[in-house]
């Protein structure tokens, strides 16, 4: 039963990973979004998020680890988080800079604007405590999920019960893990919702 739990709370750490939620959250404004995009112009955008915000910061983990500069790739540690987290909020600014220019949706690069700024906050908490990224990869997609159902009226009601569902798992998943505590993982989830809520709301 243990082995399961266990598998069970690495796939949903996988699952949803605050490093793919970027993307996931570009594929969900340009459909929700009033004005039709071609497929190509969706693949840039979308290809665009995905190398800023999970493949190049990924690429500077994995150097940083080979460079023995990190201890670990999963960021355990408080002290991992630093460099990682600095080279993230870098290639995100750079992103959401790139975005809008090109003129992608607000509700696209104000969201990588958030990633840029939560990664930045979470840095400067580190000597206190290493606020769950999880948390506010999922809270912040929340929002942007509520943001566009409040402006474009996208989804159901249901659909954002659902969310809170996963947002729970998510929780329990780092318990379980022993990956963060209570604390680390409320204040995640608070950085990461009202970061993109106070963005995309105005």
């Amino acid at each position: 039963m243990n082995g399961f739990k266990h598998s069970f709370s690495q796939f949903v750490s996988y699952l949803f990973h605050p490093g793919v939620l970027p993307t996931a959250g570009a594929f969900l404004v340009l459909w929700s979004v009033p004005e039709t995009y071609s497929w190509n112009t969706i693949f840039k955008i979308t290809s665009t998020v995905f190398v800023g915000t999970y493949a190049s910061p990924l690429l500077a983990i994995l150097l940083l680890r080979a460079t023995k500069i990190i201890t670990s790739v999963h960021l355990v540690k408080r002290e991992d988080r630093i460099y990682p987290y600095i080279t993230g909020a870098a290639c995100a600014l750079a992103t959401a800079a790139f975005l809008k220019r090109a003129m992608a949706p607000e509700e696209i690069y104000l969201s990588v604007y958030a990633t840029a700024f939560v990664l930045i906050v979470s840095t400067i908490l580190i000597p206190y405590f290493k606020s769950s990224a999880h948390m506010a990869g999922a809270t912040g997609f929340f929002a942007l999920f509520l943001t566009l159902h409040q402006r474009y009226g996208i989804g159901k009601p249901e659909y954002l019960m659902l969310l809170l569902v996963v947002l729970g798992a998510i929780a329990w998943s780092r318990i379980s893990l022993k990956r963060h505590t209570l604390q680390e993982l409320l204040s995640g989830g608070l950085l990461g919702f009202f970061t993109v809520y106070a963005l995309l709301s105005h």
